[in-house]
């Protein structure tokens, strides 16, 4: 259960980064309703499984993880009402508790959680980097195929803010190839004769190689050139084809983000 909380920890902080890039008349309230809707629901999720006593993932940090995810779902309900009635000001005061607090509740879960004993050098940045290249990744393919989506509601919507979003994407995509690179490249000069080696415990098919190398196709390999094709559509204002490409993405994303997860807290290296 620690795993799935990360996730969706991760997955609404990232969706609310997405909520401060366009102007709300643009694209209107009922856009930023589903938003507000989606982040709602996961971090719901997340207070239930954690008052439920489904999982315990702060360790010493107990109270203050607590509070940051109640705050940060308290904040998504005042965003709600921020759109709801149109106060667009104090909507984006409310997201911006959102995402703090989401993002504090994600540090400090992923601190306890991924807590491997392999000698990993800079462990602490490299899950920092991980863990908000993670949450970007997830949030900003989902938020952009839903985009992709609303042009179906809004058909004189400007083009230039799915492209925008199609270009960010694709570089949220390649910070998070270079994150895991990083992990890996440290991981690979670790001493070889150091049990248990990072490198081996993570890429070899003794150790977690078979799911590891799984998302590292699915989850950057595949979404890496999707994000580029979606770009190419968005850019040729096939806004219908983009999002069938960014579906097949937002998959790919899931699947490797959870992967991650799992490879994560179960070895200590964080990818």
């Amino acid at each position: 259960m620690g795993i799935f909380f990360l996730f969706l920890v991760a997955l609404a902080a990232g969706c609310t980064s997405t909520l401060f890039w366009i102007p709300e008349d643009d694209l209107g309230r009922g856009y930023f309703q589903m938003n507000a809707l989606i982040v709602l629901g996961l971090l719901a999720l997340a207070a239930a499984i954690l008052l439920l006593g489904g999982v315990a993932p702060f360790g010493s940090s107990h109270g203050l993880g607590r509070v940051s995810l109640l705050t940060s779902l308290a904040g998504a309900f005042g965003y709600y009402a921020g759109v709801w009635q149109r106060q667009w000001a104090a909507a984006r005061i409310a997201a911006a508790i959102v995402l703090v607090g989401s993002g504090v509740t994600h540090w400090l879960a992923g601190r306890e959680l991924v807590r491997g004993a392999v000698a990993l050098p800079f462990q602490s940045t490299l899950l920092a980097v991980s863990l908000i290249s993670s949450s970007l990744v997830l949030g900003w393919a989902l938020v952009t195929m839903l985009l992709g989506h609303w042009y179906l509601v809004a058909p004189k919507l400007t083009f230039r803010h799915l492209t925008v979003f199609c270009w960010t994407l694709l570089a949220i995509v390649l910070a998070r190839t270079v994150a895991v690179g990083s992990t890996l490249l440290i991981a690979g000069g670790v001493d070889p004769r150091v049990e248990p080696n990072p490198w081996r415990l993570l890429t070899g098919f003794e150790g977690q190689g078979m799911f590891f190398w799984f998302r590292i196709l699915w989850g950057l390999g595949i979404p890496l050139a999707l994000a580029l094709m979606s770009l190419h559509c968005a850019r040729r204002r096939s806004n219908q084809s983009a999002t069938g490409i960014l579906y097949v993405l937002v998959v790919g994303v899931l699947i490797g983000e959870i992967t991650a997860y799992y490879l994560s807290v179960t070895t200590g290296v964080p990818v």
